[in-house]
């Protein structure tokens, strides 16, 4: 193992969450056994479950590539600590695969084969994106329930059972008439409605995804294309009606909405907290050159400058001098503090605090968090002042962009790059970016929210103008697939978080506020709460530069 001096001690509580049926008033409920569990109610708590664990894992991971402000601490070691993730470990194991743990048999044992390919296929993802942030991760004696300690098993295995899982989940959905046994019902199944031919391209794009990773080491190129090559051939999720996304209500008790919304539309006008990265804000909005045609879906500015005389906001709201930009900001042209027309985010490792600027700052807009679109006239962009309140926009309905139509052709892209067609490469991302465009747009008007007028979005055919002359330009062709990928990715951090350690890209990530962060969090440390559990000869690992066992880019990250 990569990480030998990790060492990690979990406390699992075997617990199901939820309902027994009885089979009559006289049962004995504590003689109850597992087998007496409601599939349906296991499934939903799963589905709902692993929507929170991926929220956790994005948010988690979106800082470190600058798409969310990283505000935890100056240094790297402080901002993502090993009490930073405890939430996603404690929904990996208490919530999400202890439950997939109790359905598996009873969804066997009752020929539930959706149920099941849906369990195992949760369950693969679970452990490729725990793999993804920490490397080793406990599996065989993980769900044991009395082992305190579980080993940490090689990540390499880990990584193989997940793509056995999703073997074995495509059996089941391809079984056929009596051996189908019963569907699930439309209502249960959140995600795909029941869609057994859905699941089957999920269960195909995940491996593909983890193949792509696998094919970072050099030693099993060959062996990753030939798998690759039979998962190119396979259905993927390729179009817009097989979006792997969860979805969210607009409902006030229980509150349903997307976390996101919740954070920037609060209950009272500009009460937003919370940071977008300037980095990413000023990437998607001029980065190529040109505007991108989804800045308007991404953000909202509540504010037309960033001039408070002009906006007409109270000056203590900025929480940086604009015009103080740091040196090493400067050297390299690095966006700073906040910028025109309105922008108003974070810097990379600015943990100096909130002043009172939530009536100020760029919240998130209608794609993906349900918010509000940008329809400001750029024409007089200082001439306006809106602050963000709960109910606007689309009131919160958005989605966790899990996984995307427009991943896999970006993923297409990278492989064909990496083998040399080029030509082919180009082709896979200009579909993808047209994918990627389209689908937030048509996201935005199914809420109601299109830009309006719709002058005001910016050309689409300017912006594939721009990116194919910087392919043409380009020496390294991977740097503007990778760059197009990343701008795409917004609400999915994982994605960025392994493109940007397969590719480097994009190479002009803004800087840590501070010199000195330390080293740029290449995996993460394990969580506090199970360190803490530890025997005394237990050492407590805080190297970050740790890499996982598929990332052998030898560039240096930060």
């Amino acid at each position: 193992m990569k990480t030998l001096n990790k060492k990690i001690f979990i406390l699992l509580l075997v617990a199901f969450g939820v309902s027994c049926q009885l089979p009559d008033d006289t049962v004995n409920p504590s003689t109850l056994t597992p087998s007496a569990s409601d599939p349906n109610l296991l499934i939903n708590a799963i589905q709902l479950n692993f929507a929170a664990f991926y929220n956790s894992a994005s948010a988690n991971t979106d800082q470190l590539v600058r798409m969310n402000a990283m505000t935890g601490g100056f240094r790297y070691q402080n901002a993502i600590s090993p009490a930073s993730t405890n939430n996603l470990w404690l929904l990996s194991y208490q919530s999400v695969l202890t439950n997939i743990k109790a359905l598996v048999p009873i969804a066997t044992a009752r020929k539930l084969t959706t149920h099941l390919a849906m369990a195992k296929i949760f369950e693969a993802y679970v452990y490729l994106t725990l793999v993804d942030v920490y490397n080793d991760v406990p599996k065989t004696e993980a769900l044991a329930g009395t082992n305190f300690s579980p080993k940490l098993d090689n990540a390499a295995d880990v990584y193989a059972y997940a793509i056995q899982l999703l073997g074995e989940a495509r059996t089941e959905l391809a079984k056929t008439g009596a051996d189908a046994g019963t569907n699930i019902a439309q209502n249960s199944d959140i995600y795909y409605a029941g869609n057994r031919t859905n699941w089957t391209a999920l269960a195909n794009s995940l491996e593909l995804k983890a193949w792509l990773n696998i094919r970072s080491i050099a030693s099993r190129v060959g062996e990753a294309d030939t798998r690759i090559n039979q998962l190119l051939a396979l259905n993927l999720v390729d179009a817009e009606a097989e979006n792997f996304t969860f979805k969210y209500g607009i409902a006030t008790v229980p509150d349903s909405r997307h976390p996101v919304y919740n954070q920037y539309y609060g209950p009272n006008a500009g009460s937003a907290g919370g940071y977008i990265a300037n980095f990413f804000l000023n990437e998607v909005f001029q980065g190529r050159g040109v505007q991108d045609p989804r800045w308007r879906y991404y953000f909202y500015r509540q504010v037309g400058s960033i001039d408070p005389a002009t906006a007409g906001f109270d000056l203590k709201a900025l929480g940086c001098a604009p015009g103080a930009i740091p040196a090493h900001y400067a050297a390299v042209g690095a966006v700073f503090c906040v910028f025109e027309p309105g922008f108003y985010g974070r810097d990379h490792g600015d943990a100096s605090g909130t002043p009172p600027d939530g009536p100020v700052i760029t919240c998130a807009g209608v794609y993906p968090a349900g918010g509000r679109p940008d329809n400001r006239t750029a024409a007089s962009p200082t001439s306006y002042n809106g602050p963000a309140q709960r109910g606007d926009g689309a009131n919160g309905a958005g989605i966790q962009p899990i996984y995307m139509s427009w991943f896999t052709n970006f993923m297409v892209a990278e492989i064909n790059a990496r083998r040399g067609n080029v030509a082919a490469a180009q082709t896979a991302m200009n579909t993808a970016i047209n994918q990627s465009i389209t689908q937030v747009k048509n996201f935005a008007v199914s809420k109601g929210q299109a830009v309006s007028p719709a002058s005001l979005e910016p050309s689409t055919a300017n912006y594939l103008a721009a990116v194919t002359s910087a392919f043409s330009a380009a020496t390294n062709k991977l740097d503007v697939i990778a760059r197009e990928y990343y701008v795409s990715l917004w609400g999915n951090g994982v994605e960025a978080y392994n493109l940007y350690r397969r590719t480097s890209a994009p190479r002009n990530m803004q800087p840590t506020l501070q010199t000195g962060a330390g080293p740029w969090v290449r995996s993460f440390v394990y969580p506090l709460s199970y360190t803490s559990l530890a025997n005394p000869a237990a050492i407590k690992d805080g190297n970050v530069v740790n890499k996982v066992f598929w990332d052998e880019n030898p560039e240096t990250l930060n």
